[in-house]
């Protein structure tokens, strides 16, 4: 569920998700090799994170309730439509492809789906599957790939529009 962030929460919110995110970032890299689980949990919830400090900044958008990793991704979907967002990151898009990703993938639902695509992956690795076996297991391999080709490249496009003008 979405809500207009108070001014009076505004300040306590955003400095939460602000070291959230940067923390969940460095616990998901610190546990790569030992607990690559956590790692992609961490990993996820990094993303997760600077999607509501995203959506708080820039829209004043607070993002509650049960269905919270729904409609972080809903609203985010949303709010990259707005004319000035959309514009800045299809600049950031097109710099990026350079440094992360194949030029094919690249799209205005790109964030969004990395979103998506984070919350399965940690869903994967956070619960049991019935299709669970030692090879489907999260591995080093599965951590590491996760945080360079989806966390990492989600967080530095945020970045880069929290920091735009």
């Amino acid at each position: 569920m979405k809500n207009q962030l108070p001014i009076t929460d505004r300040e306590n919110y955003i400095s939460f998700h602000e070291t959230a995110y940067k923390d969940d970032l460095k616990h998901a890299e610190d546990n790569a090799i030992k607990h690559p689980r956590w790692a992609v949990i961490s990993g996820y919830y990094a993303m997760h994170d600077i999607t509501k400090l995203f959506l708080a900044k820039r829209f004043a958008v607070k993002i509650t309730g049960p269905e919270i990793h729904e409609s972080a991704i809903v609203e985010l979907k949303e709010r990259i439509h707005d004319e000035k967002t959309r514009e800045k990151l299809l600049k950031l898009l097109a710099s990026a492809k350079d440094m992360y990703f194949n030029v094919e993938r690249l799209k205005e639902n790109t964030l969004p789906e990395m979103l998506r695509q984070g919350r399965q992956e940690r869903r994967k690795s956070q619960y049991y599957r019935e299709d669970y076996t030692k090879e489907r297991k999260t591995t080093m391999e599965t951590a590491s790939y996760f945080l360079d080709n989806i966390a990492k490249p989600f967080i530095k496009l945020m970045e880069a529009l929290l920091h735009a003008d």
